[in-house]
């Protein structure tokens, strides 16, 4: 999927209702055994707790997985997937950790506790976007090289393993939609003197 929206490393958020404690813990991830591997620790950290409630969704949101961990069913693990997968969060596993308070909070009181945990949780996340690109691979002379920066610049596109040796050459990472129009620039602007080797592999790079 293109432009998805994932979190940098890890985050944390915490609701109190009504005495009871909702400690929400979100981390990137790219697998279902990752994700499983995070569950299985904060459950062990939170082993005291009354609940340690999950979710994820990985492989850019083709598999995705809910746990009420003993609530009454509906109540937590599949509201909490609802607030990520509706700020299209993707690759990323969650826990929300309860002690509970000794008051009954209902299941409305429980879907509204969970799913405030999670947007707790969002709000204090380092948010990327994922972007689905192809690859060029420029080389031109030391004389042209400031064109080609410029024109990354202005459409921010990410340049990788630069080397500057007789000539300088940058793997160029570009969203496929405009792939054509930048090969087509940079053999504009360098009056076709760019070696240019396109790669229409698809890759994903992050991007703030």
């Amino acid at each position: 999927m293109d432009n998805n929206v994932v979190i940098k490393g890890e985050a944390a958020g915490e609701v109190v209702v009504k005495k009871s404690r909702f400690i929400a813990a979100l981390k990137f991830v790219e697998t279902t055994a990752e994700a499983d591997a995070y569950i299985k620790d904060k459950k062990k950290q939170y082993h005291d707790a009354r609940h340690n409630c999950s979710c994820y969704i990985v492989e850019n949101g083709i598999v995705s997985k809910s746990s009420d961990d003993g609530e009454p069913s509906g109540t937590a693990g599949r509201p909490m997937l609802e607030v990520l997968e509706g700020a299209g969060i993707t690759n990323v596993v969650c826990v929300v950790t309860r002690y509970f308070g000794g008051v009954l909070l209902g299941t409305g009181g429980l879907v509204r506790a969970y799913q405030d945990a999670v947007k707790a949780a969002l709000e204090n996340a380092a948010l990327l976007k994922t972007i689905t690109v192809n690859a060029l691979k420029v080389t031109v002379d030391y004389n042209q090289w400031p064109l080609i920066e410029k024109l990354c610049r202005e459409n921010n596109i990410s340049m990788e393993d630069t080397a500057y040796t007789e000539n300088v050459t940058s793997r160029l990472m570009i969203p496929i939609a405009d792939t054509d129009r930048i090969a087509s620039d940079i053999i504009e602007l360098t009056g076709a003197k760019a070696t240019i080797v396109r790669d229409d592999a698809e890759y994903t790079i992050f991007s703030d």
